[in-house]
């Protein structure tokens, strides 16, 4: 028997809010469009001009609220939360004309509505950027300490909720307090990986840890959805109608929609952009499975997570949808959600502070199980427990899937307000104070100094003695540099005796994906279809086939942020003993990435790389690197020695390619008068370097030396600019012992600074007609101020005849 009840808009919230009533509300034809503003009708009397100022409004209180917490270090997420409370009935709602206004009945259907899509949008985006083989590595690498931190907070706030189960009332749910205590101990994937995006984080170690950690969480949490909507029904139920449904639709997604998503990938030519059609179909697709997901009793987050994750992430198809999709639901959809979160939200509604304090306690026992698990779980690998602690922080991280989880509850009558309104606080709460003590006590820049000031004598090539294995970064950003790098390499002059191993890394932009990778490149998988990363491979792969034992490769491809690549270049680097870093430099035109910035990347590999760096700019000019016999390379190289440590690196480095036969080498060791070095001991160094280098090549035909003497500022520049055009390559140190004088005069007109001086005055396009590479050489003793004992091995026997080795 039903009873019909005639209610307002004034008292709809109060109806639907009431489990035992069913709301029907009555459609007319003005429900949604207005007839505009006039005199006989307000335009707030239909839904859409209504709608528009909430999500408006919402934009607004979202930023403002941002703007005055971001000295407080809180993240967008709880910033949006407090907006969307702001304008619930907890603040503004309490008025009620802005009440009757903003949250009538008709318009409330709209918010839940785009709130859904919202949710399933972020869901299915969510997943699309996760990388699949991410999943598989991290199950091998971080099972123990991922059930280690999940299990001891599930079990610990499982036994206090069991124990306090009667002082937490007006719950409709069985095996609730399984469920809390489980979302309350897991972590997900989504969340984790936008706050330490937010954060800048992504490269670090214990944010590496915490989304590999997440993962497993995540793979636990869809199966303990799935097996909870299957306990939810009878026997017959479970048989003949939602496996059946649920297990079809499932295979569907998983064999005839993931041939469908090759199918398009393979249609989509590399380099060129995906039809915009292709990506209508798969939003619309999103959507449609995830109401059907819905409308099998299942939950729609389930449908949108299958779907993504039969897209691969990345590009062209990944980084497409992501691309164009990421934006309008972030700014357009979720909007509603907070709205409708912020609706149902009632802080006032708390009145049993008995059974507030009991459902406290069994969050507080799930937080604080945490922290144990995290101090377990990290003794395998030695941790401290300041970063066990901040380990906790980060997986104590909370945000929109927890949410939805909540809203899902409420929706379905399983909690009440109160309930439901504690809930949502406390996330609020908890991840209000865990976001900022992140922010403060995790630097991981400074361990990337501490790492470059730790064992520097052998991170650099002065140090690294020649007949030992001389190790190499090479980073390369596009197949363009391909070329350059391996004719640097071959102009080192490896050989059996002095090998050289070099470890070419491909540096991709975070585009389309959520999770930075860096991995080894397999050079034993057989691929159908080849990219720009396997060309790139095959190039230097052939060059070391071809070179013998002289020459050892070992590929990686690195996918991160520009902003936070550095951190993971920096522990290559300290893993592999290397001791030099090659980094190209780009052009003007391409100075700046897609989502990321070169000469910020650059500057950071300068600052912090515990090694010595090489910045290569490439002209591409010389065509030679494919020839198989050594006699038959010619390469012509000068280099510029006016004195300092990074001087001194490059003659290490041109040392080693003065052995080579087909390389023909001009030093000019420019003497400036007006330059005074107060530190004599460097001046005495310098001589010793260059003594050393004329004693090593005495009656080598290949090697010339040259001596300048500038008496200005304007007779250096003259001096370098007289350089001839049949140079291949051009070697500088960035910084030289210049006075302060002559620096204040130069740096002026410096336009990279990553080059330095001298190197950006080489750089200039009018130097020689831009034809020319130049390769400027950092040393990580000028950067880190590191005191090095030098070897004065030839340093006095030589000292007699140097002079006359110079023309």
């Amino acid at each position: 028997m039903s009873t019909t009840i005639k209610i307002n808009d004034a008292n709809f919230q109060i109806l639907i809010d009431n489990p035992d009533l069913t709301t029907c509300i009555l459609f007319n034809k003005t429900t949604v469009y207005s007839k505009g503003i006039s005199l006989d009708e307000k335009v707030v009397t239909s839904v859409l001009p209504v709608v528009m100022i909430q999500v408006s409004l919402a934009f607004l209180t979202s930023h403002i609220v941002y703007f005055l917490l971001k000295p407080l270090k809180q993240p967008r997420f709880v910033c949006n939360v407090l907006s969307g409370i702001i304008m619930g009935r907890s603040v503004f709602g309490k008025n009620k004309i802005y009440q009757d206004i903003m949250y009538r009945g008709r318009e409330m259907l709209v918010v839940n509505t785009l709130a859904t899509m919202g949710g399933i949008y972020f869901v299915f985006i969510v997943t699309v950027k996760m990388d699949k083989a991410m999943i598989l590595r991290t199950v091998k690498k971080t099972w123990n300490v991922s059930m280690t931190v999940l299990l001891v907070p599930l079990i610990i706030s499982f036994l206090v909720a069991h124990m306090l189960r009667d002082h937490v009332p007006r719950i409709n749910l069985k095996r609730f307090y399984f469920y809390i205590s489980f979302l309350a101990s897991r972590s997900s994937f989504a969340v984790v990986v936008d706050a330490i995006s937010e954060l800048k984080l992504l490269n670090s170690e214990l944010g590496q840890l915490t989304m590999s950690t997440a993962v497993i969480h995540e793979i636990l949490g869809w199966l303990n959805s799935i097996l909870s909507q299957l306990m939810r029904g009878g026997l017959q139920r479970i048989l003949l109608v939602h496996v059946g449904a649920v297990c079809a639709l499932s295979i569907f997604t998983i064999i005839v929609l993931r041939l469908m998503i090759e199918w398009i990938i393979r249609r989509t030519p590399e380099r060129k952009p995906v039809k915009d059609v292709y990506i209508i179909a798969i939003m619309i697709g999103a959507i449609t499975l995830g109401f059907i997901y819905e409308g099998l009793n299942s939950n729609y987050m389930i449908g949108a997570a299958m779907f993504g994750l039969v897209i691969p992430a990345g590009p062209p198809l990944g980084s497409a949808l992501v691309e164009k999709s990421e934006l309008i639901i972030t700014n357009f959809f979720l909007p509603f959600f907070y709205i409708r979160l912020g609706q149902l939200t009632d802080i006032h509604s708390i009145e049993s502070w008995r059974s507030f304090l009991a459902l406290e306690l069994i969050l507080i026992s799930a937080y604080l199980g945490k922290v144990v698990g995290c101090i377990l779980g990290l003794i395998s690998f030695k941790a401290s427990i300041r970063n066990a602690l901040l380990f906790s922080c980060f997986l104590n991280i909370k945000g929109i899937i927890e949410l939805m989880h909540f809203l899902r509850w409420r929706s379905r009558k399983y909690v009440d307000i109160q309930t439901f309104s504690e809930l949502v606080l406390s996330n609020l709460v908890l991840t209000a104070i865990v976001t900022p003590l992140i922010a403060i006590f995790y630097k991981p820049q400074r361990r990337l100094e501490s790492i470059a000031r730790v064992d520097n004598c052998i991170r650099t090539l002065r140090t690294t003695l020649p007949s030992s294995e001389l190790r190499i970064v090479c980073c390369i950003h596009h197949e363009d540099n391909v070329n350059g790098i391996i004719t640097l390499l071959r102009a080192t002059n490896p050989t059996e005796m002095n090998p050289i191993c070099a470890y070419p890394v491909h540096l991709k932009d975070l585009a389309g994906r959520a999770a930075p990778v860096v991995l080894p490149y397999n050079t034993q998988k057989y691929k159908l279809a080849s990219n720009a990363t396997d060309r790139i491979m095959r190039a230097v792969i052939k060059y070391s086939r071809s070179s013998g034992p002289a020459v050892a490769v070992q590929p990686f491809i690195m996918i991160s942020p520009y902003d936070t690549m550095h951190q993971s270049i920096c522990r290559l680097l300290k893993d592999k003993f290397i001791p030099l870093i090659l980094v190209p430099l780009f052009p003007n035109g391409e100075v700046q990435g897609p989502n990321g910035n070169l000469h910020n990347f650059n500057i950071n590999i300068l600052h912090y790389a515990p090694c010595t760096v090489g910045i290569f700019v490439d002209r591409g000019l010389n065509s030679c690197i494919n020839t198989a016999k050594s006699a038959k390379f010619c390469y012509n190289v000068a280099v510029f020695f006016i004195g300092g440590p990074d001087d001194r690196e490059a003659m290490a480095l041109v040392s080693r390619m003065s052995g080579h036969p087909g390389v023909s080498i001009t030093v000019f060791r420019i003497n400036l008068e007006e330059n005074i070095v107060e530190n004599e001991s460097e001046k005495h160094i310098d001589e010793v370097v260059m003594n050393e280098f004329v004693a090593s090549n005495f009656g080598n035909a290949s090697v010339v030396c040259r001596q300048i003497v500038a008496n200005d500022t304007k007779q250096l520049v003259s001096a370098v600019r007289s350089l001839e055009r049949s140079n291949d390559l051009v070697i500088v140190g960035r910084q030289q012992a210049f006075s302060s004088q002559l620096e204040e005069e130069m740096r002026p007109w410096v336009e990279y600074e990553e080059l330095g001086i001298i190197g950006d005055l080489l750089a200039s396009a009018d130097f020689v007609g831009g034809m020319m590479s130049i390769l400027v050489i950092q040393s990580v003793e000028s950067v880190k101020g590191a005191t090095h004992k030098t070897v004065k091995t030839l340093g006095n026997l030589i000292y007699n005849y140097s002079s006359s080795s110079w023309r």
